[in-house]
C-alpha cells in the first residue's frame, strides 16, 4: 500500500513566508530540515495480479489463470440472411369489374408463396426466432382502397399463427397509393420444412386482398393497375434450431489473446519448478463435432520471443459427442473433453517461462464429420457452442533471474520551495525491510507531471539483502538494510518538482539452482526520507 506524505518542512516554509510579507530586505541563513518523502510496500501481488493468487494450506501460493480459448456460437454456424420476397400481382385479363368489399386476390393468382433460404449447407426445419423483424411494403395503382391480410401460416407465437392486417390507398392520378410497416418476429416458431412438411429452409406467407368494403360504387382494374407487396425478412437471429447442420469448416484464428499474469513484470527471467495446464473443450451442440489445433504459442512482446505447444492435442483431432437435449432448463447437457499437460507431456512450462502477454491459437471446427447421421436432428440454442478454455495451474516455487518490477508512488512537495534561493545538498535515506528470498537492486527516478524521467537518485550501491532463511529454505525474519544517497543541488531540485517515484527492482533468488517457494506474508517495506541543507533568505 502506498501513503502519501507531505514534507515536513511546508510548516516551516509557511512561517518563513508569513514573516517576509511583513519585511523587506532581510537576513539569510543555512537550515537542515529532515522529511519523509515516501512509504510504500511490496508484496507478490505486485509481481503478479492479486485475484489470480490462491493461499494454500501451508500458506504457501499457488498461481491460477482460467481463460476461454475460443467460443464457437450459433451465430457462427448457422446466419439466416436478409431475404425480400417481392410478389406483385397482375391481372390475367385485360380488365375486371370489382365491387365494394370484394376478394380480389382470386383474380390474382398466386396468393401464397414458399420461399426457400440458402443456409449454406445446412438445413433446418424448426427455428424459434430470437429477433427478427418483418417490413411489409405495399404499392397499390388500383383506384381503390385495399385491405390486406398478410399471413405466415408456418409461423407461429403461443400456437396462433402469424395474421396481420394492413390498409393502403388507392391509386389518385398517377400517385399510387403505398404503405410501410415493421413487424417484429421475436418468439415465433418458425416450421421450415414447408406445406408438405418435408422440405427444409422453406416458409410458406399468404396474402389475401380486398376493395373497401365501404366504397360507393365498384372499380375497373386493368393488367396495367398491379398491386406489388414486398416482404423483407431481416436481422433474424435464431434462439433454437433444429434440422441438420452440414460441415462447413469453421477456422478460428490465427488470433491471439492477452495474457495478464506477468503484466508488471518488465523485463528478467523465470525457472518454475512445475506447470499444469487443464485443456478442456466442451460441446453445446446437438451435432458430432472435431476439433484440431495446429497451433497454440505464447509470446512476450517486449522480448520477441515465441514458443509454440508441444503436446498430444496439437494437431491431432479432437472429437466431441454432440450434446443432449433435456427438453427442461437448462435445455441441455454439453459432452465435455479434458486433458491434463504437465512437465512429462509437454512443453507448457517453458510455454509459461516466457512471462508471455499474449496467448496465440488456431484451430479449426469440423461439424458432423461423419454426416447426417441424425437425420436432421441436430439442434442447438442460443447462448450454447463449443468452448476451448484452458485452466492454468503455477505452484510459486521458482528461480528468478532479475525478475524487474516498476511501480510509481505519488510525491506531494509544497511549491513555495521557490522561496529557497539556494540548496547546497542532501542526503536521502531508503530504509528497505525485506521479507522475501530475493535480493533486490533498487533505483529510484524522478517523474514530472507528464510521467517522464527527470533524473535518477540511487548510484551503484544499491542492493538490498534478501531475508534470512531457515533449512528449507523459507524466509524466517525480515533483514534491515540502511542506504545512504547523497544528492547534489540539481536532483534535489529535480526532487522538489517531482510529482511521481519510479521505483525500479530487480529480484534475484538465492541458494541458486534450487526452487524457493514464495509464502503468502513476504513483503518487502521501503521507506525514504531526506535531510535537506539550505540557505534561506527572506526579502
Amino acid at each position: 500500500m502506498v501513503r502519501k506524505t507531505v514534507l515536513s518542512y511546508v510548516l516551516v516554509l509557511a512561517v518563513l513566508l508569513i514573516i517576509s510579507s511583513c519585511r523587506r530586505g532581510g537576513p539569510s541563513w543555512d537550515t537542515d530540515i529532515s522529511s519523509p518523502i515516501f512509504k510504500t510496500s511490496f508484496g507478490i501481488d505486485n509481481l503478479i495480479t492479486d485475484s489470480l493468487l490462491v493461499k494454500n494450506p501451508d500458506s504457501t501460493l499457488t498461481l491460477t489463470y482460467k481463460s476461454n480459448l475460443y467460443n464457437f456460437a450459433l451465430d457462427s454456424l448457422i446466419k439466416i440472411p436478409d431475404t425480400t420476397i417481392k410478389n406483385t400481382y397482375v391481372l390475367p385479363l385485360p380488365s375486371y369489374q370489382f365491387n365494394c368489399g370484394q376478394a380480389i386476390t382470386p383474380a390474382y393468382p398466386g396468393n401464397t408463396t414458399q420461399t426457400s433460404y440458402p443456409l449454406n449447407g445446412v438445413g433446418l426445419k424448426t427455428c424459434i426466432l430470437r429477433s427478427g423483424l418483418m417490413g411489409v411494403d405495399i404499392v397499390n395503382k388500383v383506384r381503390k382502397k385495399i385491405k390486406i391480410q398478410y399471413q405466415i401460416p408456418s409461423a407461429t407465437l403461443n400456437g396462433v399463427p402469424f395474421n396481420t392486417v394492413a390498409w393502403v390507398d388507392g391509386r389518385t392520378g398517377n400517385m399510387p397509393g403505398h404503405t410501410h410497416a415493421d413487424y417484429d418476429l421475436s418468439g415465433y416458431t418458425i416450421d421450415m420444412t414447408g406445406p408438405n412438411h418435408n422440405s427444409i429452409n422453406t416458409v410458406l406467407t399468404t396474402i389475401n386482398a380486398w376493395i373497401d368494403p365501404t366504397c360507393s360504387d365498384t372499380v375497373y382494374v386493368t393488367n396495367n393497375d398491379p398491386l406489388v407487396i414486398s416482404t423483407n425478412f431481416k436481422q433474424m437471429v435464431p434462439e433454437y434450431a433444429k434440422g441438420y447442420f452440414g460441415q462447413t469448416v469453421q477456422n478460428a484464428g490465427p488470433s491471439e489473446n492477452n495474457f495478464p499474469l506477468f503484466s508488471k513484470i518488465s523485463s528478467g527471467s523465470l525457472l518454475l519448478q512445475s506447470v499444469q495446464l487443464e485443456f478442456h473443450v466442451e460441446n453445446g451442440i446437438g451435432a458430432d463435432a472435431r476439433v484440431i489445433i495446429p497451433d497454440i504459442y505464447s509470446r512476450n512482446s517486449r522480448t520477441g520471443s515465441t514458443i509454440h505447444l508441444t503436446a498430444p492435442i496439437i494437431s491431432n483431432p479432437i472429437n466431441l459427442n454432440r450434446a443432449t437435449e433435456t427438453f427442461s432448463i437448462p435445455p441441455e447437457v454439453p459432452s465435455l473433453y479434458s486433458i491434463t499437460l504437465n512437465n512429462s507431456n509437454s512443453n507448457i512450462r517453458n510455454l509459461v517461462q516466457n512471462l508471455p502477454d499474449k496467448i496465440g491459437y488456431k484451430m479449426g471446427i469440423y461439424p458432423n464429420p461423419m454426416g447426417n447421421v441424425s437425420g436432421f436432428n441436430d439442434f442447438i440454442y442460443y447462448g450454447y457452442g463449443i468452448k476451448a478454455g484452458l485452466d492454468l495451474t503455477i505452484p510459486l516455487s521458482l528461480v528468478a533471474n532479475n525478475l524487474t518490477l516498476a511501480d510509481t508512488v505519488p510525491v506531494n512537495f509544497d511549491q513555495s520551495a521557490s522561496n529557497i534561493e539556494r540548496l547546497h545538498h542532501c542526503l536521502l535515506t531508503l530504509y528497505a525491510s525485506n521479507g522475501f528470498p530475493f535480493t533486490a537492486n533498487i533505483q529510484l527516478y524522478t517523474l514530472d507531471k507528464n510521467n517522464m524521467v527527470t533524473d535518477s537518485l540511487i548510484g551503484t550501491n544499491n542492493l538490498i539483502d534478501q531475508a534470512p532463511l531457515d533449512a528449507n529454505l523459507k524466509a524466517i525474519d525480515q533483514r534491515q538494510t540502511i542506504l545512504e544517497i547523497p544528492v547534489g543541488a540539481q536532483k534535489i531540485n529535480d526532487l522538489i518538482h517531482a510529482k511521481k517515484i519510479l521505483i525500479i527492482a530487480r529480484f534475484n533468488t538465492g541458494a541458486k539452482p534450487n526452487y524457493i517457494k514464495i509464502y503468502n506474508d513476504y513483503r518487502l517495506d521501503f521507506r525514504l526520507s531526506g535531510d535537506f541543507n539550505y540557505t534561506i533568505k527572506l526579502h
